[in-house]
């Protein structure tokens, strides 16, 4: 009995698998960190918003879409506590 439509992972293109990666997918194959990590992240923000302040040296471009992004360069902060 032999599954039709079955791949190896080998077979695929990398460039494929990259851009359509999902870092805390949905499914069976939930990453179980996903909880904790969201819960971390929002912690550290907490944190920095509330404890430093923040100076932009040199920024980059900001890029508004669904993914916030700041360009090639990146954005260069410096924080300072108040």
């Amino acid at each position: 009995m032999a599954l039709e439509g079955w791949f190896h992972i080998h077979d695929l293109d990398p460039d494929v698998i990259s851009n359509n990666f999902m870092p805390f997918g949905r499914g069976v194959r939930q990453c179980p960190g996903a909880d904790y990590t969201r819960a971390f992240m929002a912690t550290f923000l907490h944190v920095l918003v509330s404890k430093y302040r923040w100076t932009k040296i040199k920024g980059g471009n900001i890029a508004r879409n669904p993914n916030l992004g700041f360009g090639r360069r990146g954005i260069h902060m410096n924080f300072s506590e108040k």
